[in-house]
Formats: C-alpha cells, structure tokens, sequence
C-alpha cells in the first residue's frame, strides 16, 4: 500500500542538510528540479538529483537515504552508462568520478513507486571536487523544502574556469571530458543568468567587458579568462560565442 505522506523531497532532504557544508551544487530529478541560478526550476523526468557534501558525510548520507536507495556498484554503472547515448548528460558527473570512490557515489531507486515519486537516481558528489567557498552561497527556495544553500554567480565564474582549465591540461578521457562538458553548462548558466543583456552586445576587446565580470575574474590567468570571454562578442567578426552549438573549445 502506498504511504502518501511518503514523497522524494521528505527522503532527500535530510541528505541536503546533513552539514552546513552540504550544497545542492544542481538539482536535477524525477519529481526534483533544476537550479538555473534565477530561483526558477526545471522538472526533467530524465536526470539524476546531484548533491555535493563533504566528503566525510557522504557515507552517512548514504545510510540516511537507505533502505529507498542503494549505492550502485561498478559494474551495474557501467551498465547503465553502456546502454545510455554518449550525449545523455544524465552520466555526465557518473562518467566523470567513477573512479573516484572517495568522492562520489551513484545511488539508485529500489522501487519506483508511482505515487509516491522520488528521482531514480542519487550522486552524492564531494564538495572538495569544487571548493566552491561556503561564505559565498546563496539562499534559494525549494518546492517542499526550506531554503536551501546554493554556489554564488560570482562563486561559480571564478572557480569553473579553474576546473575546466585544469582538466583541459591534462588532456581528454572518458572522464574528464564529461566533467568538462558540465563545467560548461554551470559556467554558462551563471554568465546566462548574470549578463543576459551583454551577452547580446559587441566588444572590441576584452577591456570593455562588464565591470562586474571583470571583477569576478580578476584573478584568473589569461587562459582561464578566455572561458569566459568565448560567451562573448569580443574583437571586430567575432562569431557568436555564446551559441549553446558551437565549439565548447574554441580556444585549444
């Protein structure tokens, strides 16, 4: 019999503030949401809900959340990321630390139960893969829950091009291109929500950019800034580098 006092957000809220060190980096699920840095949300029955917490508590979270999830093991992942497309960003951060035990986990539903929904999948993913700065969240909404602490815009395009150029440097695998792939779609959501407008706007050079942007990025290198300036409309025939389908790596 279905406990219809029994919904996904009432099991998973405890493993988003099971520390003031836990943030819901993205949200994305069945019957849970997308964050797009504008407090409005996404339902997408397709993708996974992805918390990131410390790496301590990650063990703990997955004792919280049994019996509804269990932590898949290797080869049931691999599975799973066998039968999916090669684009499905669903496996984006699976592909990306399934070799890294340490700092992730991949849970999965026991049961699916119709009435009582809950995303088929949980990861629960170190927050030291990010350091995203804990004085430096935001409060957002969430449906069903209290407020919860998200990475700020600013938090967001100093750090991702941090990662991205990093994982670059290193060169491309099956796990670091993923990871890079989602690097992107953070980084240009938080420019998105951010500099819309500017987004639009022509610039000679990268000295015109908007002073806020400017500084936000302030203590990246060169190589890291070029990250953020390929969102932009920068030198005289500049294509549009904030096109979703153009070349993720333009500047490699």
């Amino acid at each position: 019999m279905v406990d219809r006092n029994d919904f996904a957000y009432r099991r998973l809220q405890p493993s988003i503030v099971l520390t003031d060190a836990s943030i819901p980096h993205v949200i994305w699920g069945q019957d849970a949401v997308e964050y797009n840095f504008g407090a409005l949300y996404v339902y997408d029955e397709e993708l996974d809900l992805q918390i990131l917490l410390s790496p301590s508590m990650i063990q703990e979270a997955v004792e919280l959340l049994a019996p509804s999830y269990y932590p898949m093991t290797l080869d049931e992942i691999d599975a799973e990321v066998k039968a999916a497309s090669k684009n499905d960003a669903r496996f984006a951060f699976t592909r990306a630390f399934r070799d890294r035990p340490d700092d992730f986990t991949r849970l999965k539903l026991l049961q699916r139960d119709a009435e009582a929904g809950g995303p088929s999948h949980v990861l629960l993913i170190a927050n030291t893969v990010f350091d995203y700065p804990l004085d430096e969240i935001v409060q957002r909404p969430f449906p069903h829950c209290p407020e919860l602490p998200f990475p700020s815009v600013p938090a967001v395009i100093r750090l991702i091009p941090v990662h991205l150029q990093k994982w670059t440097g290193v060169g491309f695998s099956p796990q670091s291109f993923p990871f890079i792939l989602a690097c992107e779609m953070l980084l240009g959501g938080a420019i998105g929500f951010s500099f819309a407008k500017e987004l639009e706007e022509a610039y000679a050079s990268s000295d015109q950019l908007p002073t806020g942007l400017k500084d936000m990025i302030h203590s990246l290198n060169e190589r890291e800034k070029v990250w953020v300036y390929e969102y932009f409309h920068i030198g005289q025939g500049s294509e549009s580098s904030s096109d979703p389908d153009g070349d993720i790596l333009p500047h490699l």
